[in-house]
């Protein structure tokens, strides 16, 4: 029960007691939480307590609605820590993590304008081997990823051996003897539009994460541009600052 003499106001104290529940194994990740009504029967306050407890631990991403089925407790987010540049199958893997990709295109194609721009090389053709896929972390589409890769900066390598649903672009690009050097990311908030939506298993305007890539080779030559979208209530982004 709630203390009425506590100075803390009770819908705090009751999400107090909803996150010690959770800690405690009570409530587990991806299992429902009592509905409203019944935390007002078990914590004897008012509906308007309870919405206020649940609106405020659903902003903390403790817990997640689901319209026309409940309340659910959130699933723990996947979070990479990034001291340096590394793959996605490296970072999920040394979690334990059982990880495979669906490939959606892999060829080579000519570059837009904006690649160009990335490039450096406006005004001229320039054409691109590329990459894009969905990743999947435990069976779970977690993100999609389209590379591009400036094809002319990787004369002799052979790519097409790989199968790249389950091995890692740059181990592959290191076996084939082109050595990464120094990356660029930029992050940004997104809804995801219906494209991205149906491939990661979301609502269209669902939040995701955006994230573009742009690595050099060690000699300085920009080589890769990559574009991510990973899904909002799934992953998110650590850095370690040294």
């Amino acid at each position: 029960m709630l203390n009425r003499e506590y100075k803390l106001p009770l819908y705090i104290q009751l999400k107090e007691a909803i996150v010690e529940k959770i800690e405690q194994g009570h409530w587990l990740p991806g299992n429902a939480i009592p509905t409203e009504s019944e935390l007002q029967k078990l914590y004897d306050i008012s509906r308007i307590t309870v919405r206020q407890a649940l609106g405020e631990l659903v902003a903390d991403g403790v817990l997640t609605r689901i319209q026309g089925k409940g309340t659910f407790v959130s699933e723990t987010k996947l979070e990479p820590i990034r001291p340096g540049l590394s793959s996605f199958t490296k970072d999920m893997a040394s979690k334990n993590n059982e990880i495979r990709a669906k490939v959606l295109w892999f060829g080579e194609e000519a570059a837009s304008d904006r690649l160009k721009r990335v490039f450096g090389e406006t005004g001229r053709e320039l054409m691109l081997t590329v990459l894009e896929r969905v990743r999947y972390v435990n069976g779970v589409p977690i993100g999609m990823h389209k590379a591009y890769l400036n094809t002319k900066l990787m004369p002799g390598a052979k790519l097409s051996g790989y199968d790249f649903t389950k091995d890692s672009l740059y181990e592959a690009l290191l076996a084939e003897g082109i050595r990464l050097g120094e990356a660029d990311e930029t992050i940004e908030a997104g809804l995801a539009d219906e494209q991205q939506a149906s491939l990661l298993q979301i609502e269209p305007g669902a939040p995701v994460l955006l994230i573009t890539r742009v690595t050099k080779l060690e000699d300085g030559r920009l080589f890769e541009c990559t574009d991510m979208v990973y899904r909002g209530d799934k992953y998110k982004y650590a850095v370690k600052l040294t």
